[in-house]
């Protein structure tokens, strides 16, 4: 009889449970996810398996470039040429001791539910000009050697990273304005605000940055009022290069990544690819 009592009280409370939306890897990246020039397997496999309720591979249909709220690369350090680390890819460079400002506005196409990982691919070379080459001038940012052969580090010489999060056509109501979005150190996960934040990169490698997931109800370190995420809304990161920088530095449209888990069901294509069926893929 207890046991039965027992069955009976598991079975209403799990049908009382509400039911809760499937949640799957996603990427997202400034134009069309699927033909990032830094996509690799892992990327791949988001691409072939993150599908909308139509059967759409989303990432291909992600190019918000020329649709609100906007997808873009800007930067002022010059025009693109061919890149020194990365074959037929095309980055504007700021050579040594020179500033610039690299921006990128990235949408997000699912709702998150997990932090989300900001990955910077970079290309950092000793001032070779003409003759850099990576694969034997690959540098470090706030490094450099003295005359006399010592190595010094000046964390101010190193590029800092602002991101701040701008409402889509499905945002959060109360969401109206940019806010600023947190960090997890790492390691000790402390939080602290992406505004100039200093950060050291190097080589072609990818440099990553978690962010904190903003909850509604809640402030970022800086004391302003944070809003829940959603598909549609904007990421936007802009990178400074100080004028005291030792390092040739370049960056393009594709260099700057955002990772995280989405939840099934909130899936959002660029409306004009959607209406017409213009398939990026294709």
């Amino acid at each position: 009889m207890i046991k039965k009592i027992i069955l009976v009280s598991l079975a209403v409370t799990l049908m009382a449970t509400p039911a809760f939306a499937g949640n799957r890897p996603e990427f997202d990246a400034v134009g069309c996810d699927a033909a990032n020039y830094f996509n690799d397997f892992i990327r791949d496999r988001v691409v072939e398996n993150g599908l909308d309720g139509f059967g759409r591979m989303i990432n291909s249909w992600s190019d918000f470039r020329s649709i609100w709220p906007y997808e873009s690369f800007s930067n002022t350090g010059g025009q693109p040429f061919p890149d020194p680390c990365f074959p037929e890819y095309l980055s504007s460079l700021a050579d040594a001791y020179n500033q610039a400002v690299y921006t990128w506005k990235i949408i997000l196409q699912m709702k998150p539910e997990s932090d989300i990982n900001l990955n910077i691919v970079d290309c950092v070379l000793k001032h070779d000009g003409a003759d850099a080459d990576i694969w034997t001038r690959a540098e470090q940012t706030g490094r450099y050697r003295a005359p006399w052969g010592q190595l010094f580090f000046v964390p101010l010489a190193n590029p800092s990273v602002t991101v701040e999060a701008f409402p889509g056509p499905y945002a959060t109501p109360g969401f109206s304005s940019a806010f600023v979005m947190d960090a997890r150190t790492l390691p000790g996960l402390f939080a602290v605000p992406l505004i100039d934040a200093l950060y050291t990169t190097k080589a072609l490698w990818e440099e990553g940055i978690v962010m904190v997931l903003p909850e509604t109800g809640t402030t970022n370190m800086e004391g302003d009022s944070v809003y829940n995420l959603k598909q549609g809304d904007a990421i936007r990161v802009r990178v400074t290069i100080p004028g005291n920088n030792t390092a040739d530095i370049r960056y393009g449209d594709d260099n700057v990544i955002l990772k995280y888990i989405g939840i099934m069901g909130t899936e959002y294509c660029s409306p004009w690819q959607c209406e017409y069926g213009v398939d990026t893929e294709l």
